[in-house]
Protein backbone atom coordinates (compact mmCIF):
# COMPACT_ATOMS: atom_id res chain seq x y z
CA UNK A 1 0.00 0.00 0.00
CA UNK A 2 1.83 3.22 -1.48
CA UNK A 3 1.55 6.42 0.38
CA UNK A 4 -0.40 6.17 3.02
CA UNK A 5 -0.26 9.82 4.69
CA UNK A 6 -2.86 10.57 1.67
CA UNK A 7 -5.50 9.36 3.42
CA UNK A 8 -5.02 11.69 6.52
CA UNK A 9 -7.28 13.94 4.62
CA UNK A 10 -10.16 11.95 5.56
CA UNK A 11 -10.04 13.02 8.88
CA UNK A 12 -10.29 16.49 8.96
CA UNK A 13 -13.09 15.78 5.88
CA UNK A 14 -14.74 13.54 7.84
CA UNK A 15 -15.05 16.01 10.94
CA UNK A 16 -16.65 18.15 7.88
CA UNK A 17 -19.30 15.90 7.33
CA UNK A 18 -20.17 15.13 10.62
CA UNK A 19 -20.40 19.24 11.18
CA UNK A 20 -22.85 19.16 8.17
CA UNK A 21 -24.85 16.42 8.99
CA UNK A 22 -25.65 17.73 12.17
CA UNK A 23 -26.21 21.02 11.07
CA UNK A 24 -30.29 20.20 11.25
CA UNK A 25 -31.78 23.51 12.02
CA UNK A 26 -35.10 22.09 12.37
CA UNK A 27 -34.38 20.16 15.75
CA UNK A 28 -35.10 22.31 18.13
CA UNK A 29 -38.75 22.37 16.35
CA UNK A 30 -39.30 19.56 14.86
CA UNK A 31 -41.81 17.90 17.31
CA UNK A 32 -43.55 21.28 17.75
CA UNK A 33 -44.22 20.93 14.25
CA UNK A 34 -45.93 17.89 14.25
CA UNK A 35 -47.88 19.24 17.44
CA UNK A 36 -49.07 22.00 15.96
CA UNK A 37 -48.71 22.63 12.43
CA UNK A 38 -49.72 18.97 11.66
CA UNK A 39 -52.16 17.78 15.09
CA UNK A 40 -50.28 14.99 16.07
CA UNK A 41 -50.45 14.20 20.13
CA UNK A 42 -47.58 13.09 21.55
CA UNK A 43 -48.49 8.96 21.59
CA UNK A 44 -48.62 9.78 17.30
CA UNK A 45 -44.98 11.35 17.38
CA UNK A 46 -43.88 8.04 19.86
CA UNK A 47 -45.61 5.99 16.81
CA UNK A 48 -43.97 7.64 14.37
CA UNK A 49 -40.90 7.45 15.60
CA UNK A 50 -41.36 3.46 15.69
CA UNK A 51 -41.90 3.82 12.26
CA UNK A 52 -38.56 5.53 11.87
CA UNK A 53 -36.63 2.99 14.04
CA UNK A 54 -38.60 -0.03 12.26
CA UNK A 55 -37.37 0.92 9.12
CA UNK A 56 -33.43 1.62 10.46
CA UNK A 57 -33.66 -1.67 11.90
CA UNK A 58 -34.65 -3.23 8.58
CA UNK A 59 -32.67 -1.51 6.29
CA UNK A 60 -29.32 -0.68 8.67
CA UNK A 61 -27.45 -4.00 8.05
CA UNK A 62 -28.38 -4.74 4.24
CA UNK A 63 -26.74 -0.42 4.00
CA UNK A 64 -23.64 -1.49 5.93
CA UNK A 65 -23.15 -4.45 3.67
CA UNK A 66 -23.53 -2.31 0.83
CA UNK A 67 -20.85 0.30 2.30
CA UNK A 68 -18.26 -2.55 2.62
CA UNK A 69 -19.18 -4.31 -0.75
CA UNK A 70 -19.39 -1.10 -2.99
CA UNK A 71 -17.35 1.32 -0.65
CA UNK A 72 -18.17 3.42 2.46
CA UNK A 73 -17.80 7.16 0.20
CA UNK A 74 -20.31 6.48 -2.24
CA UNK A 75 -22.62 5.45 0.68
CA UNK A 76 -22.01 8.46 2.85
CA UNK A 77 -22.81 10.64 -0.43
CA UNK A 78 -25.77 8.79 -0.96
CA UNK A 79 -27.18 8.96 2.59
CA UNK A 80 -26.81 12.54 2.56
CA UNK A 81 -28.18 13.38 -0.70
CA UNK A 82 -31.59 11.21 0.09
CA UNK A 83 -31.98 12.86 3.47
CA UNK A 84 -32.50 15.94 1.73
CA UNK A 85 -35.23 14.60 -0.47
CA UNK A 86 -36.60 13.03 2.94
CA UNK A 87 -36.62 16.85 4.82
CA UNK A 88 -38.38 18.23 1.58
CA UNK A 89 -41.17 15.62 1.52
CA UNK A 90 -41.73 15.84 5.34
CA UNK A 91 -42.43 19.96 4.63
CA UNK A 92 -44.86 18.90 1.96
CA UNK A 93 -46.69 15.98 3.39
CA UNK A 94 -49.88 16.46 5.16
CA UNK A 95 -51.35 13.59 7.84
CA UNK A 96 -49.76 10.90 9.60
CA UNK A 97 -49.13 8.52 6.35
CA UNK A 98 -47.53 11.19 4.30
CA UNK A 99 -45.36 12.07 7.50
CA UNK A 100 -44.45 8.30 7.63
CA UNK A 101 -43.27 7.74 4.01
CA UNK A 102 -41.29 11.09 4.70
CA UNK A 103 -39.49 9.13 7.98
CA UNK A 104 -38.96 6.04 6.24
CA UNK A 105 -36.94 8.23 3.36
CA UNK A 106 -34.88 9.66 6.43
CA UNK A 107 -34.73 6.66 8.20
CA UNK A 108 -32.95 5.05 5.12
CA UNK A 109 -30.94 7.78 4.53
CA UNK A 110 -29.04 7.55 7.95
CA UNK A 111 -28.76 3.81 7.75
CA UNK A 112 -26.51 4.82 4.67
CA UNK A 113 -24.06 6.99 6.54
CA UNK A 114 -24.62 5.76 10.12
CA UNK A 115 -22.39 2.26 10.87
CA UNK A 116 -20.37 3.36 7.04
CA UNK A 117 -18.58 6.57 8.90
CA UNK A 118 -17.38 5.02 11.60
CA UNK A 119 -15.96 1.89 9.32
CA UNK A 120 -13.94 4.91 7.03
CA UNK A 121 -12.50 6.43 10.25
CA UNK A 122 -11.04 3.77 11.30
CA UNK A 123 -9.32 2.18 8.39
CA UNK A 124 -8.31 5.20 7.79
CA UNK A 125 -6.39 5.55 10.93
CA UNK A 126 -5.13 1.88 10.60
CA UNK A 127 -3.64 2.83 6.92
CA UNK A 128 -1.87 5.48 9.07
CA UNK A 129 -1.06 3.12 12.43
CA UNK A 130 -3.04 5.41 14.51
CA UNK A 131 -5.90 3.04 15.85
CA UNK A 132 -5.33 3.92 18.98
CA UNK A 133 -6.79 7.43 18.06
CA UNK A 134 -10.08 6.05 17.49
CA UNK A 135 -12.40 7.19 20.08
CA UNK A 136 -10.40 10.57 20.54
CA UNK A 137 -11.47 11.12 16.47
CA UNK A 138 -14.75 9.45 16.93
CA UNK A 139 -15.37 12.02 19.64
CA UNK A 140 -14.35 15.15 18.20
CA UNK A 141 -16.04 14.30 15.06
CA UNK A 142 -19.51 13.50 17.13
CA UNK A 143 -18.48 16.72 18.92
CA UNK A 144 -18.22 18.59 15.55
CA UNK A 145 -21.69 17.33 14.91
CA UNK A 146 -23.60 17.75 18.42
CA UNK A 147 -21.47 21.55 18.34
CA UNK A 148 -23.68 22.10 14.82
CA UNK A 149 -26.87 20.60 16.35
CA UNK A 150 -26.11 23.53 19.46
CA UNK A 151 -25.57 26.46 16.75
CA UNK A 152 -28.56 24.45 14.77
CA UNK A 153 -30.70 24.72 18.20
CA UNK A 154 -29.30 28.51 19.27
CA UNK A 155 -30.73 29.89 14.88
CA UNK A 156 -33.77 27.77 14.83
CA UNK A 157 -36.13 28.75 17.53
CA UNK A 158 -35.55 32.93 16.06
CA UNK A 159 -35.79 31.31 12.59
CA UNK A 160 -38.87 30.06 13.44
CA UNK A 161 -40.13 32.67 15.28
CA UNK A 162 -38.88 35.28 11.90
CA UNK A 163 -39.91 32.79 9.17
CA UNK A 164 -41.99 30.19 10.11
CA UNK A 165 -41.64 26.76 10.98
CA UNK A 166 -41.53 25.08 7.31
CA UNK A 167 -38.44 27.71 6.41
CA UNK A 168 -36.31 26.11 8.93
CA UNK A 169 -36.58 22.68 7.40
CA UNK A 170 -36.11 23.58 4.14
CA UNK A 171 -32.99 25.44 5.23
CA UNK A 172 -31.29 22.03 7.01
CA UNK A 173 -32.29 19.77 3.56
CA UNK A 174 -29.90 22.27 2.08
CA UNK A 175 -27.61 21.79 4.76
CA UNK A 176 -27.62 18.00 4.21
CA UNK A 177 -27.12 18.34 0.61
CA UNK A 178 -24.45 20.18 1.56
CA UNK A 179 -23.15 17.19 3.71
CA UNK A 180 -23.59 14.61 0.67
CA UNK A 181 -20.99 16.92 -1.76
CA UNK A 182 -18.64 16.51 1.29
CA UNK A 183 -18.72 13.07 1.80
CA UNK A 184 -17.71 13.09 -2.53
CA UNK A 185 -14.17 14.31 -1.11
CA UNK A 186 -13.43 11.36 1.07
CA UNK A 187 -10.81 8.88 -0.29
CA UNK A 188 -11.73 5.08 0.01
CA UNK A 189 -9.13 3.22 2.27
CA UNK A 190 -8.50 -0.41 2.29
CA UNK A 191 -11.86 -2.43 3.00
CA UNK A 192 -10.29 -5.55 3.09
CA UNK A 193 -8.06 -8.05 5.82
CA UNK A 194 -6.30 -8.61 2.32
CA UNK A 195 -5.08 -5.16 1.19
CA UNK A 196 -3.95 -4.22 4.32
CA UNK A 197 -1.27 -7.63 3.95
CA UNK A 198 0.00 -8.68 7.58
CA UNK A 199 -1.14 -6.40 10.29
CA UNK A 200 -0.11 -8.14 13.59
CA UNK A 201 -0.30 -4.92 15.40
CA UNK A 202 -3.66 -3.38 14.28
CA UNK A 203 -5.84 -6.66 13.01
CA UNK A 204 -8.72 -7.41 15.24
CA UNK A 205 -7.65 -10.80 17.47
CA UNK A 206 -9.98 -13.09 15.73
CA UNK A 207 -10.28 -16.23 17.63
CA UNK A 208 -9.21 -19.25 15.34
CA UNK A 209 -12.24 -21.15 14.14
CA UNK A 210 -13.40 -17.30 12.58
CA UNK A 211 -9.47 -16.81 11.24
CA UNK A 212 -10.51 -20.23 9.55
CA UNK A 213 -13.63 -18.97 8.23
CA UNK A 214 -11.81 -16.28 6.21
CA UNK A 215 -12.79 -14.86 2.92
CA UNK A 216 -11.17 -17.08 -0.17
CA UNK A 217 -14.07 -15.11 -2.75
CA UNK A 218 -15.71 -11.80 -1.90
CA UNK A 219 -19.28 -12.54 -0.81
CA UNK A 220 -22.43 -11.17 -2.43
CA UNK A 221 -24.36 -8.38 -0.36
CA UNK A 222 -26.50 -11.08 1.65
CA UNK A 223 -23.19 -12.86 2.40
CA UNK A 224 -22.07 -10.02 4.04
CA UNK A 225 -24.64 -9.38 6.28
CA UNK A 226 -25.04 -13.10 7.18
CA UNK A 227 -21.05 -12.99 8.15
CA UNK A 228 -21.60 -10.26 9.81
CA UNK A 229 -24.50 -11.37 12.13
CA UNK A 230 -22.08 -14.59 12.74
CA UNK A 231 -19.25 -12.40 13.98
CA UNK A 232 -21.61 -10.68 16.47
CA UNK A 233 -23.18 -13.73 17.47
CA UNK A 234 -20.03 -15.56 18.04
CA UNK A 235 -18.04 -13.60 19.09
CA UNK A 236 -20.22 -12.43 22.72
CA UNK A 237 -18.96 -9.53 24.13
CA UNK A 238 -19.40 -7.83 21.02
CA UNK A 239 -22.95 -9.30 20.97
CA UNK A 240 -23.42 -7.87 25.12
CA UNK A 241 -21.70 -4.53 24.37
CA UNK A 242 -24.30 -3.58 21.45
CA UNK A 243 -27.05 -5.02 23.49
CA UNK A 244 -25.54 -3.37 27.03
CA UNK A 245 -24.63 0.51 25.05
CA UNK A 246 -27.64 0.13 23.23
CA UNK A 247 -30.21 0.13 26.07
CA UNK A 248 -28.13 2.82 28.03
CA UNK A 249 -27.93 4.89 25.17
CA UNK A 250 -31.84 5.09 24.61
CA UNK A 251 -33.29 5.51 28.15
CA UNK A 252 -30.73 8.31 28.93
CA UNK A 253 -31.59 9.62 25.62
CA UNK A 254 -35.75 9.73 26.42
CA UNK A 255 -35.44 12.64 28.77
CA UNK A 256 -34.15 14.73 26.10
CA UNK A 257 -36.67 13.69 23.77
CA UNK A 258 -39.24 15.08 25.88
CA UNK A 259 -37.65 18.49 26.66
CA UNK A 260 -39.89 20.12 23.66
CA UNK A 261 -43.41 19.04 24.69
CA UNK A 262 -41.85 19.44 28.67
CA UNK A 263 -40.66 23.49 27.46
CA UNK A 264 -44.46 23.28 25.94
CA UNK A 265 -46.43 21.82 28.68
CA UNK A 266 -45.12 25.19 30.93
CA UNK A 267 -46.42 27.01 28.37
CA UNK A 268 -43.29 27.89 26.25
CA UNK A 269 -43.26 28.18 22.41
CA UNK A 270 -40.94 29.07 19.43
CA UNK A 271 -43.50 30.60 17.12
CA UNK A 272 -44.84 33.50 19.27
CA UNK A 273 -42.07 35.89 18.12
CA UNK A 274 -38.77 36.67 18.18
CA UNK A 275 -38.40 36.34 21.92
CA UNK A 276 -39.83 33.55 22.43
CA UNK A 277 -37.80 31.94 20.08
CA UNK A 278 -34.52 32.88 21.24
CA UNK A 279 -35.98 32.00 24.91
CA UNK A 280 -36.78 28.72 23.51
CA UNK A 281 -33.54 27.97 21.91
CA UNK A 282 -31.42 29.14 25.51
CA UNK A 283 -33.59 26.15 27.05
CA UNK A 284 -32.67 23.75 24.17
CA UNK A 285 -29.12 24.70 23.77
CA UNK A 286 -28.04 23.00 27.06
CA UNK A 287 -28.54 19.46 26.02
CA UNK A 288 -26.38 19.94 22.75
CA UNK A 289 -23.81 21.57 24.95
CA UNK A 290 -23.50 18.63 26.89
CA UNK A 291 -23.46 16.18 24.45
CA UNK A 292 -20.65 18.04 22.57
CA UNK A 293 -18.72 17.78 25.85
CA UNK A 294 -19.72 13.96 26.30
CA UNK A 295 -18.44 13.02 22.72
CA UNK A 296 -15.20 15.13 23.15
CA UNK A 297 -14.55 13.76 27.10
CA UNK A 298 -14.71 9.82 25.68
CA UNK A 299 -11.35 9.15 25.10
CA UNK A 300 -9.97 10.32 27.60
CA UNK A 301 -12.49 9.05 30.04
CA UNK A 302 -11.86 5.28 28.05
CA UNK A 303 -7.75 6.14 28.60
CA UNK A 304 -8.32 6.55 32.40
CA UNK A 305 -10.68 4.42 33.23
CA UNK A 306 -9.88 1.41 30.74
CA UNK A 307 -13.03 0.15 28.28
CA UNK A 308 -13.76 -2.49 30.68
CA UNK A 309 -14.97 0.14 33.26
CA UNK A 310 -15.68 3.00 31.49
CA UNK A 311 -19.77 2.09 30.30
CA UNK A 312 -20.70 1.06 33.85
CA UNK A 313 -19.23 3.84 35.19
CA UNK A 314 -21.59 6.15 33.14
CA UNK A 315 -24.32 3.96 33.53
CA UNK A 316 -24.08 4.37 36.94
CA UNK A 317 -23.33 7.97 36.93
CA UNK A 318 -26.37 9.01 34.97
CA UNK A 319 -28.78 7.07 37.24
CA UNK A 320 -28.30 9.20 40.19
CA UNK A 321 -29.56 12.18 37.29
CA UNK A 322 -32.63 11.00 37.44
CA UNK A 323 -33.53 11.62 40.82
CA UNK A 324 -34.44 15.42 40.40
CA UNK A 325 -36.61 14.46 37.25
CA UNK A 326 -38.52 12.14 39.43
CA UNK A 327 -39.08 14.57 42.45
CA UNK A 328 -39.40 18.04 40.42
CA UNK A 329 -41.51 19.50 37.77
CA UNK A 330 -40.03 22.47 36.68
CA UNK A 331 -38.47 23.98 33.92
CA UNK A 332 -34.68 23.72 35.61
CA UNK A 333 -34.71 20.19 35.36
CA UNK A 334 -33.55 21.10 31.69
CA UNK A 335 -30.23 20.70 33.58
CA UNK A 336 -29.28 17.30 34.80
CA UNK A 337 -31.51 16.32 31.51
CA UNK A 338 -28.98 18.27 29.73
CA UNK A 339 -25.70 16.12 31.58
CA UNK A 340 -28.17 13.26 30.34
CA UNK A 341 -27.52 14.53 26.92
CA UNK A 342 -23.76 14.07 27.29
CA UNK A 343 -23.26 10.73 28.77
CA UNK A 344 -25.25 9.06 26.06
CA UNK A 345 -23.44 10.84 23.66
CA UNK A 346 -20.11 9.62 25.57
CA UNK A 347 -21.21 5.61 24.90
CA UNK A 348 -21.17 5.70 21.40
CA UNK A 349 -17.19 6.58 20.42
CA UNK A 350 -16.19 4.37 23.50
CA UNK A 351 -18.77 1.40 22.29
CA UNK A 352 -17.88 1.52 18.74
CA UNK A 353 -14.19 1.68 19.66
CA UNK A 354 -14.75 -1.43 21.86
CA UNK A 355 -16.42 -3.52 18.78
CA UNK A 356 -14.04 -2.48 16.25
CA UNK A 357 -10.65 -3.32 17.76
CA UNK A 358 -12.40 -6.89 17.57
CA UNK A 359 -13.76 -6.99 14.05
CA UNK A 360 -12.18 -7.89 10.53
CA UNK A 361 -11.94 -4.72 8.62
CA UNK A 362 -14.10 -6.53 5.82
CA UNK A 363 -17.09 -6.43 7.89
CA UNK A 364 -16.22 -3.59 9.79
CA UNK A 365 -19.34 -1.21 7.95
CA UNK A 366 -21.86 -4.40 8.74
CA UNK A 367 -20.80 -4.86 12.00
CA UNK A 368 -21.41 -1.51 13.33
CA UNK A 369 -24.66 -1.41 11.72
CA UNK A 370 -25.85 -3.92 13.34
CA UNK A 371 -24.59 -2.43 16.53
CA UNK A 372 -27.15 0.63 15.05
CA UNK A 373 -30.03 -1.67 14.22
CA UNK A 374 -29.90 -3.13 17.88
CA UNK A 375 -30.08 0.33 18.91
CA UNK A 376 -33.02 1.21 16.46
CA UNK A 377 -35.12 -1.78 17.85
CA UNK A 378 -34.76 -0.98 21.54
CA UNK A 379 -35.70 3.04 20.19
CA UNK A 380 -38.79 1.16 18.39
CA UNK A 381 -40.00 -0.55 21.55
CA UNK A 382 -38.86 1.89 24.46
CA UNK A 383 -39.63 4.88 22.12
CA UNK A 384 -43.43 4.58 21.75
CA UNK A 385 -44.53 2.86 25.07
CA UNK A 386 -42.27 5.37 26.95
CA UNK A 387 -43.91 8.27 24.99
CA UNK A 388 -47.72 6.62 25.34
CA UNK A 389 -46.78 6.67 29.08
CA UNK A 390 -46.10 10.41 28.81
CA UNK A 391 -49.23 11.27 27.38
CA UNK A 392 -51.64 9.04 29.38
CA UNK A 393 -50.05 9.88 33.07
CA UNK A 394 -46.98 12.52 33.06
CA UNK A 395 -43.62 13.45 32.46
CA UNK A 396 -42.32 11.98 35.74
CA UNK A 397 -43.82 8.14 35.27
CA UNK A 398 -42.21 8.42 31.77
CA UNK A 399 -38.85 9.07 32.97
CA UNK A 400 -39.35 6.59 36.04
CA UNK A 401 -39.79 4.17 33.46
CA UNK A 402 -36.73 4.94 31.43
CA UNK A 403 -34.33 4.50 34.40
CA UNK A 404 -36.53 1.27 35.27
CA UNK A 405 -35.50 0.17 32.32
CA UNK A 406 -31.69 0.57 32.73
CA UNK A 407 -31.61 -0.89 36.28
CA UNK A 408 -33.12 -3.86 34.92
CA UNK A 409 -32.25 -5.07 31.59
CA UNK A 410 -29.53 -2.64 31.82
CA UNK A 411 -27.92 -4.11 34.95
CA UNK A 412 -28.20 -7.63 33.09
CA UNK A 413 -26.87 -7.01 29.75
CA UNK A 414 -23.77 -5.78 31.84
CA UNK A 415 -23.44 -8.85 34.57
CA UNK A 416 -23.57 -10.58 30.95
CA UNK A 417 -21.25 -8.48 29.08
CA UNK A 418 -18.85 -8.67 31.95
CA UNK A 419 -18.76 -11.97 31.97
CA UNK A 420 -18.08 -12.72 28.57
CA UNK A 421 -14.94 -9.71 29.17
CA UNK A 422 -13.21 -11.81 31.00
CA UNK A 423 -13.74 -14.95 29.21
CA UNK A 424 -12.70 -13.89 26.59
CA UNK A 425 -9.30 -12.06 28.18
CA UNK A 426 -8.59 -15.86 29.72
CA UNK A 427 -9.29 -17.75 26.50
CA UNK A 428 -6.70 -14.70 24.68
CA UNK A 429 -3.96 -16.16 27.06
CA UNK A 430 -4.30 -19.28 26.54
CA UNK A 431 -3.51 -19.13 23.32
CA UNK A 432 -0.77 -16.80 23.85
CA UNK A 433 0.52 -19.19 26.46
CA UNK A 434 -0.13 -22.57 24.31
CA UNK A 435 1.60 -21.21 20.90
CA UNK A 436 4.98 -23.30 20.09
CA UNK A 437 8.49 -21.38 20.75
CA UNK A 438 10.62 -21.63 17.92
CA UNK A 439 13.06 -24.22 19.42
CA UNK A 440 10.27 -26.10 19.59
CA UNK A 441 9.98 -27.16 15.87
CA UNK A 442 9.79 -30.95 14.57
CA UNK A 443 12.28 -33.04 15.26
CA UNK A 444 14.57 -35.95 13.34
CA UNK A 445 16.32 -38.45 15.27
CA UNK A 446 20.48 -38.74 14.77
CA UNK A 447 23.02 -41.18 15.58
CA UNK A 448 26.17 -40.28 16.39
CA UNK A 449 29.22 -42.19 15.79
CA UNK A 450 29.66 -43.54 19.13
CA UNK A 451 25.93 -44.68 19.38
CA UNK A 452 24.36 -41.46 21.08
CA UNK A 453 20.69 -40.72 19.95
CA UNK A 454 19.77 -36.88 19.95
CA UNK A 455 16.94 -35.30 18.34
CA UNK A 456 17.57 -32.95 15.56
CA UNK A 457 15.19 -30.55 14.48
CA UNK A 458 13.74 -30.90 10.71
CA UNK A 459 16.02 -27.92 10.02
CA UNK A 460 18.45 -29.18 11.02
CA UNK A 461 19.39 -27.63 14.16
CA UNK A 462 20.34 -29.59 17.68
CA UNK A 463 17.73 -28.28 20.30
CA UNK A 464 20.08 -29.78 23.09
CA UNK A 465 21.96 -26.62 22.02
CA UNK A 466 20.56 -23.93 23.88
CA UNK A 467 18.72 -22.27 21.56
CA UNK A 468 22.10 -21.46 20.05
CA UNK A 469 21.76 -23.12 16.26
CA UNK A 470 25.37 -24.82 17.14
CA UNK A 471 26.09 -27.59 15.02
CA UNK A 472 25.61 -31.43 15.23
CA UNK A 473 29.07 -32.11 15.22
CA UNK A 474 30.16 -29.31 18.04
CA UNK A 475 27.20 -30.58 20.57
CA UNK A 476 28.79 -34.28 19.78
CA UNK A 477 32.13 -33.33 20.63
CA UNK A 478 31.16 -31.80 23.99
CA UNK A 479 29.53 -35.13 24.85
CA UNK A 480 33.00 -36.82 24.12
CA UNK A 481 32.07 -38.32 20.43
CA UNK A 482 33.90 -38.22 17.36
CA UNK A 483 34.93 -34.81 15.79
CA UNK A 484 34.44 -35.90 12.27
CA UNK A 485 31.09 -35.87 12.40
CA UNK A 486 29.50 -34.19 9.47
CA UNK A 487 28.89 -30.30 10.63
CA UNK A 488 25.03 -28.81 10.00
CA UNK A 489 24.42 -25.37 8.61
CA UNK A 490 23.79 -22.50 11.35
CA UNK A 491 20.41 -21.22 10.58
CA UNK A 492 19.65 -17.94 9.88
CA UNK A 493 18.97 -15.58 12.32
CA UNK A 494 17.67 -12.37 10.42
Amino acid sequence: MSRPERYARNIPIYYLFQFATGFLIWVPVWIIFLQDERGLTLTEVGLMEAVFWACMMLFEVPTGAIADRFGRRASLALGGFLFTGGTIFFVLADGFVGLAISYVIMAISMTLYSGSGHALLYDSLRVLGRTREYEKHMGRSEALMTGALLGAALFGGPMAGLWGLETVFLIGAGTMAGAGFVALLLREPPRTEAEFGPDGLHAAPISAADAASDHHATPGIFGYVFEGFRIVLRQRPILWIILLAGIVTVAYEMPNFFVQPFLRSHGLSPSGGLLDGVTWSALIVPGFAAMSAGSLLAAPFVARVGERRAIPLLMFGGAFLFIPLLIFNHISIVAPIAILGGIHAAIRPIATGYINRRIRSDQRATVLSIFELMMAAQMAVIVPLISASADVIDFRFAYGLSIGVVLTLGVLFLIVWRRSHRREQTDALRRISLRPAPQAAPQAIAVTPDGTTIGVHANGVNPGANGNGASVAHSAAENGAATHSAAIKHPDRS
